[in-house]
């Protein structure tokens, strides 16, 4: 064999591992001495492979200042063998001062008799990841919006995903306000039971004590790979929305929408509720109109809402009939398809009782 083709064959090892799109890194167990680096992981950590053998860097060095204790912490418990491997992300600060988010897969190596004799890191940028997060965080923040992922499992208990700022079910439901939260579990319930989604308009208690309408949606999602099922969703603060309190919106219209939420249970004309806010009934007409839903129907979606929530906690004796009578509906079989095109089931199913979520 030609000695040329002998070299690349001896140097395709080295070619391969550079050709990764991850970081490699092996490192003396004992002494932490780094033996091998790839050029993507130099490439990260913003240090040369002569820079880092010959100065014997070591990777707390260019850890970022926040993240040492924690990656220290897991490098410890590796060493003393209480764990075969960690991964977390972290921060490497290069020497121009820039900083990197990456992924990292420690792993021990072994010899032929079993002695430990290495460590080999699998470095991941994932710094677009991170910013893009960061984006999403901040818009999600300005637009009201949050979102979850609750693990549900088999026995009817519930733990948040690692990256859910809802740890369960339970927690969620300590934020919703008292008087709807029969009403959403049972829902929610539902949507478990039948591995489908929901939506739900509640409100929740924020921290001054005060409260905030949102409508939350959710589907439930099974992994086989876990063999578990999740509730994922999000919720959107329409607080503003459904007060009428939009900046275009006329003082009459938002006094208007503030008095049907209140008397949601009274009959009222359009032209009564003109009057009685100094606004012409054709222009009431006008605004509802453009903004693509009629008053009518604002005022039929709030006594669902209210339909919905009695018959989720209901008194006893209460039936469908008796309910939809107490939310202005004489005609049961109106009622009953009216409310089977806004919440997806019938009003005798929503008022079935299942067990209770834990």
């Amino acid at each position: 064999m030609p000695e040329k083709d002998l070299a690349e064959i001896i140097q395709m090892p080295r070619l391969f591992l550079d050709s990764l799109g991850v970081g490699i890194a092996v490192v003396d167990a004992e002494g932490g001495r780094l033996r091998f680096a790839n050029a993507e992981y130099c490439r990260i950590v913003g240090y040369t492979l002569e820079q880092l053998i010959t100065d014997r860097i070591d990777f707390f060095e260019f850890t970022h200042p926040d993240d040492r204790e924690r990656n220290r912490l897991q490098h410890e418990r590796l060493l003393a063998g209480e764990i075969d491997q960690y991964q977390l992300d972290k921060r490497y600060v290069r020497q121009d001062g820039s900083v990197v988010w990456a992924h990292v897969i420690v792993n021990p190596i072994r010899d032929g008799e079993g002695r430990l004799r290495w460590y080999c890191a699998v470095v991941e940028d994932i710094t677009a990841t991170k910013i893009l997060e960061g984006q999403l965080a901040a818009a999600e923040k300005l637009a009201g919006l949050t979102t979850f992922n609750i693990v549900v499992e088999t026995d009817g208990r519930s733990s948040g995903s690692p990256a859910s700022s809802v740890p369960s079910l339970r927690d969620m439901m300590r934020r919703v306000h008292p008087d709807d939260r029969d009403a959403l579990e049972k829902v929610i319930r539902r949507a478990i039971v039948k591995r489908a989604g929901y939506t739900q308009e509640y409100r929740t208690i924020d921290d001054s004590g005060g409260f905030r309408w949102v409508r939350g949606m959710g589907t439930c999602v099974d992994s086989s790979s876990e063999g578990r099922t999740h509730l994922v969703g999000s919720t959107i603060d329409i607080t503003e929305t459904r007060a009428g309190r939009d900046g275009d919106t006329p003082e009459p219209i938002r006094k208007i929408l503030g008095h049907i939420e209140r008397h949601w249970n009274q009959k009222i004309s359009i032209e009564q509720l003109a009057a009685q806010y100094g606004i012409s009934p054709r222009a009431v007409y006008q605004y509802f109109s453009a903004h693509g839903v009629s008053l009518g129907e604002k005022i039929k979606q709030n006594r669902m809402q209210h339909a919905r929530r009695m018959l989720c906690n209901p008194d006893p004796g209460d039936t469908v009939t008796s309910i939809a009578l107490k939310c202005g509906f004489n005609n049961s079989g109106h009622f009953a398809k009216e409310y089977r095109k806004m919440f997806g089931e019938t009003p005798s199913e929503t008022l079935r009782p299942l067990p209770r979520l834990q």
